[in-house]
């Protein structure tokens, strides 16, 4: 249970289904338009008095999130929350069929990126929630780790990942 919490363990294990660069970028475009188009989705299913299962999903990913790591669950929190408000008030909102589309494309390119690049499997089909809540949040650490933040935690992922533990930061 502790590894649940632990931002190191989470990131490694996602980390570790996606080592090819073009497998990589495929994600880092379709993993965010999977997580919008869903959102959009799921903001048609009214749980209570407007609070939508958007407002949920996005609580629940911003509140994991926050305990992995404050810093950067905070910023995933802005956006979850931005998107989320983007959407209550139609700024953000597109038809849902056009949702389901964007949802089904980035499925399939996920897929295709695996299959064809990484040639392995998908982390999802080996732990599914792990994978969909995760799968956002690596997606914001790649990027802060490509704007030279996170040194240390992108070793250490690196050095779970390989073994390696004499990999260098960059």
């Amino acid at each position: 249970m502790k590894e649940l919490f632990d931002l190191t363990t989470q990131l490694a294990c996602y980390k570790g289904y996606h080592s090819n660069d073009t497998n990589v970028q495929i994600h880092a475009v379709f993993v965010p338009l999977i997580l919008f188009s869903s959102m959009v989705i799921l903001h048609h299913v009214e749980i209570w008095s407007g609070w939508t299962l958007t407002h949920f999903l996005a609580a629940t990913f911003a509140g994991y999130y926050l305990v992995l790591d404050l810093k950067a669950g905070a910023l995933a929190a802005c956006i979850l929350a931005s998107t989320v408000k983007g959407i209550d008030v139609g700024v953000l909102e597109i038809p849902v069929k056009w949702a389901v589309l964007v949802f089904a494309t980035g499925w399939f390119a996920q897929f295709y990126g695996h299959a064809v690049f990484e040639r392995r499997r998908p982390a999802v089909v080996d732990n599914l929630v792990q994978s969909l809540i995760t799968a956002p949040f690596l997606i914001l650490f790649e990027l802060l780790f490509a704007l030279g933040y996170y040194k240390a935690l992108r070793v250490e992922i690196m050095q779970k990942v390989t073994g390696d533990k004499n990999q260098k930061p960059h």
